[in-house]
């Protein structure tokens, strides 16, 4: 079975839920997947001071940490980050500096790629992050399977890139029964890709 790592952070819990249910999704799929989360030393802070951070801090904290083993082993790797004034969270970033030896020796090339984040303000922004994560896996020579467009949803506000959720102030709306139609097109069309 091929394996996909499902790779997040969170610190409002979106990303987390976004990440969990594509994980049942691509399982559902025939596909080995499983969800690792980025190191983030502060989440305690977060949790003692924002209510929706504490809703799944626990359950944040019990997804194993990913390590650039881990993207070796996977055929392939869908990243998940919070958007923070259009890019990538600091976090997300740490993790991803640790990939330079990879970019270099190649060792992630034509591994398939796609991304998702949550944002707070507004598409346009989640979309630029979005890009960020594209880029990184362009650097590294991996297959990005874009979301595409969509004519059978019958209303879909997503970029071309990836799935973007939007969280509104303080991330305390939570991805709802629309993206969750919106994931299991994405779904398909990724498992396609690595069903055995």
């Amino acid at each position: 079975m091929k394996r996909c790592s499902i790779i997040i952070h969170s610190v409002s819990g979106n990303c987390y839920i976004i990440g969990s249910y594509l994980k049942e999704l691509m399982s559902a799929r025939n596909v080995d997947a499983r969800l690792y989360r980025v190191e983030d030393p502060d989440l305690h802070i977060w949790a003692n001071t924002q209510e929706t951070t504490n809703d799944f801090y626990e359950d944040i904290l019990a997804l194993p940490i990913v390590s650039t083993s881990t993207l070796l082993k996977s055929d392939m790797v869908i990243l998940g980050s919070p958007t923070r004034f259009g890019n990538i969270s600091a976090e997300m970033k740490t993790f991803l500096d640790t990939t330079l030896p990879l970019s270099k020796d190649k060792s992630l090339e034509t591994k398939f790629f796609a991304c998702f984040t949550s944002c707070s303000n507004s598409t346009c922004e989640g979309a630029h992050t979005l890009t960020a994560m594209i880029y990184w896996a362009q650097s590294m020579g991996m297959l990005h399977i874009p979301f595409g467009v969509h004519d059978e949803l019958d209303f879909c506000d997503q970029p071309v890139g990836g799935i973007v959720h939007l969280a509104g102030k303080e991330g305390a709306i939570r991805p709802s029964d629309r993206l969750g139609k919106e994931m299991e097109v994405y779904a398909d069309i990724l498992s396609a890709y690595i069903q055995e």
